[in-house]
């Protein structure tokens, strides 16, 4: 091995750790420039000239295509038969695991009433998001339990095809495009064949916009 293909290695090892490069390097979503001011960027320093950074993507195009853990044609097709909602005015609160009966008897209230409802039991805490309409009601039974809360949050809904449950790095692109623009994800779901994403309001709005584009140039 060479020391060109030495160095090539290296730099495909580091760009698979970020697998939304990965995948913009591979359908080539975005131009030249911006994929090389993305690399340069993941690498942290600078080609010399433009031309020799587009030699360089040229070259992992195909090396990546050798390493790489996902298929990105299934990742594709996943993403483009995934559709988007967005859900605003919630609120997220995480309780005791020895809140369960408490959450138990919410549900059951609340069920067919709310808006949104979603609940989700960890090993260290149960995570209520539901409605602003609501929230009182969940606040009031459940507040001498709180561990956190939010309230203003938003949640992105992505509803997929069954091929989503065995399809590797789906979730790995979205969370790297959405870290790669400065969005911070408060909570992540995945239930089945829905990925659900609990965000700040105004970081929703910028990742449904991302998102919606992707989707677009896919």
């Amino acid at each position: 091995m060479t020391g060109e293909d030495h160095a090539l290695d290296k730099i495909a090892l580091k760009v698979l750790r970020n697998p939304f490069l990965a995948y913009s390097i591979f359908k080539k979503i975005h131009s030249s420039k911006a994929v090389c001011q993305l690399l340069e960027r993941e690498l942290e320093s600078k080609f010399k000239t433009l031309k020799d950074c587009r030699k360089v993507l040229k070259r992992l195009e195909k090396k990546i295509g050798e390493l790489r853990g996902f298929d990105e044609r299934l990742v594709e097709f996943v993403w483009n038969s995934s559709s988007l909602e967005l859900k605003t005015d919630l609120t997220v609160v995480s309780v005791s695991l020895d809140s369960y009966m408490d959450v138990l008897k919410l549900i059951a209230e609340l069920r067919g009433r709310a808006r949104f409802l979603s609940v989700i039991q960890s090993a260290s805490a149960i995570t209520v998001i539901i409605d602003r309409e609501h929230t009182n009601q969940v606040l009031e039974t459940l507040g001498h339990r709180i561990l956190y809360h939010k309230v203003g949050v938003s949640a992105i809904i992505m509803v997929s095809p069954d091929e989503v449950i065995t399809t590797p790095g789906f979730v790995a692109v979205i969370t790297s495009l959405l870290s790669m623009n400065g969005v911070n994800i408060l909570q992540l779901l995945s239930c089945h064949r829905d990925t659900i994403m609990i965000l700040s309001e105004e970081d929703s709005r910028k990742a449904f916009q991302l998102l919606s584009g992707l989707s677009k140039q896919g």
